[in-house]
């Protein structure tokens, strides 16, 4: 009960509901063959970080970004088109946010309700453009856009005060 961090391999396709079962989890490192996630959460009122790496996953991730506490969402080798988001408002205070090598090809222009995002690493992705709402991201001041397809610089980063860009 109060366990605060988690790693876990998931050994099946579904989601298993009792990893919300701990209420004072802080971080949960999730990897396997996973292919949902639920569509509400209940718990996690505390998790600050989470990380997945799901092979075969073909869901959708919106309802994380109702957790009230977290901060830091990591999206590795997970396969996702587009980074959905839930409509309205997004409850989490989401600082740092990687999509890493997921084969996305689109952020949505909601991605400027991410109001506290500071830290936004999408490399080994499909990218060839962003939104124009990405300049509102006022807050970002580091952004990895590496091995992604872009033909062109993106206008938007020219409009962005805060922001180092930076690439490895």
């Amino acid at each position: 009960e109060e366990v605060r961090a988690i790693k876990l391999t998931l050994p099946s396709s579904q989601f298993p509901l009792e990893i919300f079962d701990f209420p004072h989890l802080e971080e949960a490192y999730l990897e396997g063959i996973c292919e949902n996630f639920p569509d509400k959460i209940r718990g996690w009122e505390k998790l600050k970080v989470l990380s997945i790496k799901w092979e075969k996953f073909s869901g959708d991730l919106s309802s994380i970004l109702s957790l009230p506490s977290l901060e830091n969402l990591k999206i590795i080798e997970t396969p996702m088109k587009m980074f959905l988001l839930p409509l309205g408002k997004i409850n989490a205070p989401l600082k740092f946010l990687t999509i890493k090598g997921s084969g996305l090809e689109k952020l949505p222009e909601e991605i400027s309700m991410c109001t506290q995002l500071q830290e936004l690493h999408l490399p080994g992705n499909k990218l060839k453009d962003l939104p124009h709402s990405f300049k509102e991201l006022q807050k970002l001041k580091r952004l990895n856009l590496d091995s992604n397809q872009f033909i062109q610089f993106p206008d938007q980063i020219k409009l962005m005060k805060n922001l180092g860009l930076y690439q490895h």
